[in-house]
C-alpha cells in the first residue's frame, strides 16, 4: 500500500500538501497529506473516562479530526508491533497509561485511508501521566510484573464446568468450585464435564472449536491493557483490549451493584460467547469475583431481573508467585502426614507437588502444639538452633511477604520475632519438579531449619508448590539424588 508519512508533529509544515491524484477518465480523488489530516484536529485531556475532569497530562484524550471520516488511532510498542487504541471513529475518547517507568511525552499515531486507497499516517506528541504504580485491581489482573497468564478454572457445575447460564443476582460469588445461583455449564474439551464445548458451538460465532476449549488455553492481560488470547498450543487466537473500571480494593464483591467491570474488546477473552446469543460477543462484564489466582466473570443484558437468566465464565492463574505470597500473612497449613505434620521429610525428586493436603514422597512429619499430630514440634528441638520453643510453631503463628523484599516473622500472639529479606527466581527446574526458588536471609520463614541438620537454616528453599492458598517449599543440600533425605514445609494462607 502507498504510504504518506508525518514523523512527529514537530515535522508540520516542513511537508507540503500532495498533489490531487488524478486519473485517466471523468473523476479525481484528492488526497489528504499528513499535514491536512491533523490541521483543525482538537485534543484535549482528562484524568476519567467521561472527560469531566481535565488534566495537562490526562491518560483519557477526547479527540475530534474533522478532516477525516474515520481514523485509527495507535502507538508503537517495544517490540515494534502497532497497539491500537482507537479505530473507525473520526471523533470520541481513547486512553493510554504508558508502562511504568517510560518517558511521559509519548508519540501517538493516527492512519487514514484515502478514498483510492492511500494510506496516511500522521503522529502528535502527547505528555502522560506514567503510572508509578498498579491500581490495586490491575496489579491483580496482570501482576506486580505486568503480564500475567489467565487459564479455565473448572467448577463443581455439571462435573467441571468452566462456562454456562445462571440466575442473575443470586448471590456473591466466593471464588471456590462453586458457582452461585449456576443452572448449567459446559467444560473442556481434556476435561471432566459431560457437556464439552464441541457440542454447543450453536452460542459460538466461529462455529467450530478453536483451541480455546482446552485446558492449556490462555489469555494474557498486559499492564498497558493489551490483552491476546492462546490456543491449546500457545498460537495466537486473538489481541484486543480491556480495562478494569469501578474496583474497590478491599470492599466486597456482591450481587447487588457493587460490582467491578471488565471492558474488553469484542472477543477478546476465551470463549467469548453469551449463552443462547446465537454467538453475540460482550464487550463489557460484570466481575463477579477477582482475586490474586480467580476470577469470575458475569454478563446479562441490560435490564435483567434477578433470577433471570446470564452467563458466568471462571478462570484462574498459577502465574504471579509474587503475587501470591504478598497478597495475603501466611501460616501453618497442616497435611495428611503423620495425622496432620506440617514439616519433616521425605525422598528428594518423588515427583511433583501439587494442591491439597498431601506431600508427595513424604515419609514423615511433625506437627503444630496445638494441632492434631502426633508428633509435636517439642519433641523435635534437636532440629532446632534456638533449642526451645520459640512461638512459631503453633496454628497462629505467620509470615508476611512484603513487595518491597522485606519478610517478617509473628509468634502464636502476633509479636515480631524475626525480620529478613526475600525473593523469587521462578525459573522452573523440571528434573527437580521445581517451579522456582525462594531466597531468604537466615531464619526468616517459620521453622526455617533442614531436618537432622543440628539447626542448620537453609537460604535457598525450591518451590514444590505455589497458588494464593498454598505453598510448599522442600530443601536438599546441593547434588542430593533421587529418594535422598530432604526437608519440607507445608504453608497456607492465614
Amino acid at each position: 500500500m502507498n504510504r504518506i508519512f508525518l514523523i512527529s508533529a514537530l515535522a508540520l509544515g516542513l511537508l507540503a500538501s500532495c498533489d490531487p491524484i488524478k486519473e485517466d477518465g471523468s473523476f479525481s480523488v484528492d488526497v489528504v497529506s499528513s499535514e491536512e489530516l491533523l490541521s483543525g484536529a482538537i485534543f484535549s485531556q482528562y484524568n476519567d473516562e467521561q472527560c469531566t475532569q481535565p488534566a495537562a497530562d490526562g491518560n483519557f484524550i477526547k479527540f475530534d479530526i474533522p478532516n477525516a471520516s474515520s481514523v485509527v488511532i495507535y502507538y508503537i510498542k517495544p517490540d515494534g508491533s502497532e497497539f491500537r487504541l482507537s479505530s473507525a471513529r473520526s471523533a470520541g475518547v481513547f486512553n493510554y497509561v504508558p508502562l511504568r517507568g517510560s518517558d511521559p511525552n509519548q508519540t501517538i499515531y493516527f492512519r487514514y485511508i484515502n478514498p483510492n486507497g492511500i494510506e496516511t499516517v500522521a503522529s502528535h506528541q502527547f505528555t502522560l501521566q506514567v503510572a508509578a504504580e498498579l491500581s490495586a485491581g490491575d496489579k491483580l489482573l496482570c501482576s506486580n510484573n505486568g503480564s500475567k497468564k489467565w487459564k479455565w478454572s473448572a467448577t463443581s457445575a455439571n462435573g467441571g464446568a468452566v462456562w454456562g447460564n445462571a440466575g442473575y443476582q443470586a448471590g456473591a460469588q466466593a471464588g471456590g468450585a462453586d458457582i452461585n445461583g449456576a443452572w448449567w455449564g459446559c467444560g473442556l474439551e481434556d476435561g471432566e464435564c459431560a457437556d464439552k464445548f464441541s457440542k454447543q458451538l450453536q452460542h459460538s460465532a466461529a462455529g467450530a472449536i478453536t483451541g480455546e476449549e482446552y485446558s492449556t488455553a490462555y489469555m494474557v492481560f498486559n499492564e498497558d491493557g493489551s490483552l491476546t488470547k492462546y490456543d491449546k498450543d500457545g498460537n495466537k487466537l486473538n489481541s484486543g483490549t480491556f480495562q478494569l473500571t469501578d474496583y474497590k480494593n478491599g470492599e466486597a464483591i456482591d450481587a447487588n451493584g457493587n460490582m467491578a467491570y471488565l471492558k474488553t474488546s469484542a472477543g477478546a477473552i476465551l470463549w467469548p460467547y453469551a449463552i443462547n446469543k446465537g454467538g453475540f460477543t460482550p464487550e463489557s462484564f460484570e466481575v463477579a469475583y477477582l482475586s490474586v489466582d480467580r476470577m469470575v466473570l458475569i454478563y446479562a443484558d441490560e435490564g435483567t431481573g434477578g433470577w433471570s437468566e446470564c452467563t458466568w465464565w471462571s478462570f484462574a492463574s498459577d502465574d504471579d508467585a509474587e503475587g501470591f505470597l504478598t497478597s495475603s500473612d501466611w501460616t501453618w497449613k497442616p497435611t495428611s502426614v503423620n495425622g496432620g505434620a506440617v514439616w519433616g521429610n521425605g525422598g528428594y525428586l518423588a515427583g511433583e507437588q501439587s494442591a491439597g493436603d498431601g506431600i508427595n514422597g513424604a515419609w514423615w512429619g511433625c506437627g503444630l502444639e496445638d494441632g492434631a499430630c502426633a508428633d509435636k514440634f517439642s519433641t523435635q528441638l534437636q532440629h532446632s538452633a534456638a533449642g526451645a520453643i520459640t512461638g512459631e510453631e503453633y496454628s497462629t503463628a505467620y509470615m508476611s511477604f512484603n513487595e518491597d523484599g522485606s519478610i517478617v516473622k509473628y509468634d502464636k500472639d502476633g509479636a515480631v520475632l524475626n525480620e529478613g529479606t526475600w525473593s523469587l527466581d521462578m525459573t522452573p527446574n523440571a528434573d527437580h519438579f521445581s517451579k522456582g526458588t525462594l531466597s531468604t536471609s537466615e531464619g526468616a520463614i517459620l521453622w526455617p531449619y533442614a531436618i537432622n541438620k543440628g539447626g542448620f537454616t537453609p537460604q535457598s528453599f525450591e518451590i514444590g508448590h505455589v497458588s494464593g492458598s498454598q505453598l510448599i517449599l522442600i530443601y536438599a543440600d546441593e547434588g542430593t539424588g533421587g529418594w535422598s533425605e530432604c526437608t519440607w514445609w507445608s504453608f497456607g494462607k492465614k
